[in-house]
Parts: structure tokens; sequence; C-alpha cells
């Protein structure tokens, strides 16, 4: 049995005030400069255009700025950033310029869906390799440099998705100095990269020695910045890599709202405290649910370092994770996610993945309370 995101949410919505933990969402606002800007874009000429195809001098200006504010690194906006509808077509566009059908993609087990499968309709064949769990959802050096052999390019999150593991500086160096052992890419996400905690920070691998002119970046300001509806992302690399990509995009994407790249450009170059506050607020609703799942008998957690969520083991509990996530929510009205497809084809059916971001303390630590007692009335000994 195989459950998507969209089934989740579509079996959610058709339940009026389920417990939203199935969605990489936020209940919390962008804030009043970005919402005002994005309101004022609307009407005006140039917000309401096709060009210029690689997004708003303004914003792709504001992207690299934050690249040299936040990891010192360097990019021309004019030939080095593109901006595009949201990091999935940022990521699509990536992979049709980097990747010939049947060239190899290293990808960490588990991964975010969307890496996964867009490897596929680009044509690529994934490879994995897997994060030790029992190590909190670490890289295995000997592992990962057996499956990078002949790889075209490695494609990795930080924070990854869906474990929250923010790669040490050690990793980084790590993934970078396989990448230039096999001559590949490295196509990095950072759509997490704000949402860290506890001091984490994350480790840029274009920053690296050699490794500003095979690295592409994909981002956006969905999560970074609490703007899933603006639909914004980007991706910035060397010119050379970029050139590509830019064409994908004007035939793929063609280009995004103006209206929302207005509220963009004002989110990244605008205040960034607000950005903070809001990680404050997840750190403290990472720990409310962890907390309140840590007694729940055959749940095993490892807490996040980054990111909107955390994943948890119930292969103690012997039901399959598409009919756990199903039942609860028939019976609960709780929502979460079967990790089926969140990397290679056989993981998935003992993980379960919770969101943290998308409820008010009060209704994490009720959803706990349902979970708690839903896997002890089925599954407890």
């Amino acid at each position: 049995m195989r459950m998507t995101m969209a089934d989740m949410a579509d079996l959610a919505d058709a339940r009026p005030g389920s417990f939203r933990l199935e969605n990489a969402d936020t209940y919390l606002t962008p804030a009043p400069h970005v919402l005002e800007a994005t309101r004022a874009a609307v009407g005006e000429d140039r917000y309401n255009s096709y060009l210029p195809l690689r997004g708003l001098r303004e914003l792709r200006e504001a992207v690299a700025r934050r690249y040299l504010e936040d990891y010192g690194l360097t990019y021309d906006p004019e030939g080095e950033i593109v901006v595009t509808s949201g990091a999935g077509e940022a990521i699509l566009d990536a992979l049709l310029a980097l990747i010939d059908p049947g060239d190899r993609v290293l990808l960490t087990n588990p991964t975010y869906s969307g890496m996964a499968q867009r490897v596929r309709l680009a044509g690529g064949v994934r490879s994995f390799t897997d994060l030790v769990e029992e190590k909190g959802w670490r890289l295995d050096p000997e592992g990962f440099r057996a499956a990078a052999r002949g790889c075209k390019a490695i494609f990795y999150a930080s924070p990854c998705m869906p474990t929250g593991t923010v790669f040490t500086p050690e990793e980084t160096e790590l993934i970078c100095e396989i990448a230039r052992e096999n001559d590949a890419v490295v196509l990095f996400n950072g759509t997490l990269e704000k949402i860290v905690y506890e001091g984490n920070r994350v480790t840029h691998p274009a920053g690296l020695p050699g490794m500003r002119e095979r690295t592409v970046t994909v981002s956006s300001v969905s999560k970074n910045y609490n703007m899933m509806g603006w639909r914004i992302g980007w991706l910035a690399g060397p010119r050379e890599l970029v050139r590509a990509m830019e064409d994908v995009h004007i035939f793929n994407g063609l280009m995004p709202s103006g209206i929302t790249q207005a509220g963009a450009a004002a989110a990244l170059s605008g205040p960034q405290e607000w950005v903070q506050e809001a990680v404050r607020i997840y750190q403290r609703q990472r720990d409310v649910l962890l907390e309140g799942l840590s007694e729940v008998p055959g749940f095993r957690l490892t807490k996040p370092e980054g990111g909107y969520f955390f994943i948890a083991n119930i292969s103690a509990l012997g039901v399959k994770s598409p009919e756990f996530c199903r039942k609860l929510l028939e019976e609960t009205g709780v929502a979460i996610t079967p990790m089926v497809a969140w990397g290679s084809d056989d993981f998935g059916y003992e993980h379960v993945r919770l969101i943290f971001t998308n409820e008010p303390e009060n209704r994490l630590r009720e959803a706990a309370a349902r979970i708690s007692s839903f896997v002890k009335r089925h599954y407890a000994a």
C-alpha cells in the first residue's frame, strides 16, 4: 500500500479540525513589511510583466546580498542567479541541465521525495547513501564514498529532509572531497538553511576550496521566510552551469509571479530578526512535540537539528506506515505522513514524519496525547 503526501492531505482536508502534522507548513505569517510590499505591487505595471525572464533585478540582487552576508559567497545577479517558481522548479531546471538520461545522481536515504522523484523526471538514475539512524541520521563515510563512484551529481539538503540533520563542517567537507574525486557537481538544497536550532549552522559547500565552480544551490522563501504561497525560489551558481539552467527555466517555468517577487525581495533585503524569532518559536514547538511523544511505546525518535519536522521509527509496532497513518487519522483526527518514497523504494514503511511548525503548542500537546493513546490502545504489549 502506497500513500503520498497528497493522499494524506486530501484525507485530512476531509476532516475539519484535523491536527495537521502532515503538511510542511507554518501557522506564522510573514513580517508586515513583506505583506505590504506584496500588496503594493498589485496593479503596478512593472510587476505585471513577463520580463525579465531571469527574475526582477531587485530580487536577484537581494538573493546575491543574502549569500554574501550569510556565507561570504559572491554571485553576479546578471548570469549567476535565476528566479524560479519555487524551489521545485529550480530543482528540475538544474537536473535537466546537468544530467543526461542514464546519468547517476547520488542522494541521501532518506531524502525529500520531491528531490528523488525529480531525478527520475529528468531521466537520471538514483543512487542512495544511507544515513545511519542509530547515530542520529549521520553520513556513513565509507558507504557514501562507495555509492558516489561514477555519479554525475551529488544532490543533498541541509537541514536534511525529512530527518532534520544539519550536516557538520566535517561531513560537508567529505561530500565536497568525494564530489571532486568523481568530478561531480554538487546540487545543494538550501530551502531550510535558516531553520536551525541550538547554535547549529549550515556549512555551504560552495564556500569550501575548489567548490564554487562545481556547486549549484537551489533555495526559496517558502520555509525560510514563512512564504509558501508566494512560490518564489531561485538557483545560484557559476555562470557556465547556470546559463543552461536559465534556458531550461525559460521553457519550463517561464517566469514566477512579479507580484510575489516584490514580496520576496522585501523579505530577503529587509530586517532578518523576524526570521530568527520564528526559529525560536519552532524550536519550542519541536520540544513540545518531542516531549509529548517521548513516552509512546514503540516510537523511536531522533531530535532534529533543523527544519520543520522529524521522523519516528515505528518498526517495533509491527505495522506498516501507510496503514498506521491512515488508521491514526481515522480514529484520532491526527494527520502524519508515511515515509514511503522518501528515498529508496524499500525505505519508509517503518517510518513516519511529524511536522511541528503548523500547529500551536496547545494543539501539539493534544495531538501527542492522541497519538500516545492510539498506540497504547492498538499496539502496546
